[in-house]
């Protein structure tokens, strides 16, 4: 049985998917399975995968497009290794990627899924500036969470056991992944790697792009039952506003002045729910706070100005988390991952 079983659901990504593939079939640790679940696609997607006459692949194929959840709970279920690893249709692995991320998993036996940073290509799959560097410890994803995904899909590597307690629901043709983190973080730890072991591709066609309605519809109903969870009941107004918070360009009113005495003010009242629930650990939801204020104000800086944006930032009590120790520690991971991948770049 192979140790691991890499899933690749695609649905007609033709011009991608070998990308993709090889990407797994190089990677540095060779016990794995690469199952590509092929989501009824009307192109060659399923083809180019099979033309690379490896034995570790699998094709499954759905009769019809079923859409992403059920394409993700079938290579679930047909996955045979105790770990799984995913991997979008468009985007690549980098070499390490499996070794680093099973040798996490193994010295770690309370971790269910661990996660890594991110590097960015474009459609022609050119290296682009920037990293995505999510949060990295437990508690820190968790406060994370409540404002906007902690993860890289395409870089989790799990537990096969524990992931399939917690299949991906029909509810969430979109957004179904920050759905799955909310409910196995409840209940299990998670990490984040300070490495960047796959890149991002970006294009018109990704589904962030193609379905913004829905997705903010459903970010609307995950981040209303996060804030119930914290105990704080809001209206459907503070909703969209909190989830603006996370996803600046899902706007529902504009980042002036006004929003942002508002956002200072809901931090405030976040803090205070949390204390009552203990849903989150204190000083990892004051970071969280610090990161989204930080980013209202620099959203707020094309409407208000920099100059005032920046004293407002400031002058906020969220920005004080920012000095504290876990903060400090945020900030230095987060700069020595972003220095690492400039260099190696």
């Amino acid at each position: 049985m192979p140790q691991v079983s890499v899933i690749i659901p695609v649905y007609n990504r033709a011009g991608t998917i070998g990308a993709a593939v090889r990407s797994v079939l190089s990677q540095t640790h060779r016990d794995l399975e690469l199952l590509v679940v092929d989501d009824g696609s009307t192109d060659d997607s399923a083809a180019i995968a099979e033309r690379f006459g490896d034995a570790r692949v699998r094709i499954i194929r759905l009769e019809r497009n079923c859409g992403i959840p059920q394409a993700r709970n079938a290579g679930l279920a047909a996955a045979r290794a105790e770990y799984v690893a995913w991997l979008d249709s468009d985007d690549v692995a980098r070499p390490t990627r499996i070794e680093e991320q099973l040798a996490y998993l193994m010295a770690h036996p309370d971790v269910a899924f661990v996660g890594a940073c991110a590097g960015k290509m474009g459609i022609e799959g050119r290296g682009r500036l920037g990293v995505r560097v999510p949060p990295l410890e437990h508690e820190d994803i968790v406060a994370w969470l409540l404002f906007r995904s902690a993860f890289q899909n395409s870089a989790i590597t799990g537990r096969t056991a524990i992931l399939r307690r917690y299949p991906y629901g029909s509810d969430f043709p979109v957004c179904e992944d920050v759905d799955q983190f909310q409910r196995i973080t409840a209940d299990h730890r998670t990490a984040n790697l300070p490495s960047v072991l796959i890149d991002r591709r970006l294009h018109k066609g990704q589904t962030i792009h193609e379905r913004v309605g829905d997705m903010h519809a459903l970010k609307l109903v995950l981040f209303a039952k996060q804030l119930s969870r914290l105990g704080l009941q809001a209206s459907p107004d503070e909703v969209a506003r909190h989830v603006q918070l996370g996803y600046p360009k899902m706007s529902v009113v504009a980042a002036d002045a006004g929003y942002l005495r508002w956002a200072e003010e809901w931090f405030g009242r976040l803090r205070c729910a949390n204390q009552r629930s203990g849903m989150v650990d204190e000083q990892a939801l004051r970071l969280a706070s610090a990161v989204f204020w930080a980013r209202a104000c620099k959203e707020a800086g094309h409407v208000i100005g920099w100059s005032r944006a920046g004293q407002m930032f400031l002058a906020g009590e969220p920005a004080r988390a920012l000095g504290a120790a876990r903060g400090q520690r945020w900030l230095r991971s987060s700069s020595w991952v972003r220095a690492r991948s400039a260099l190696a770049g």
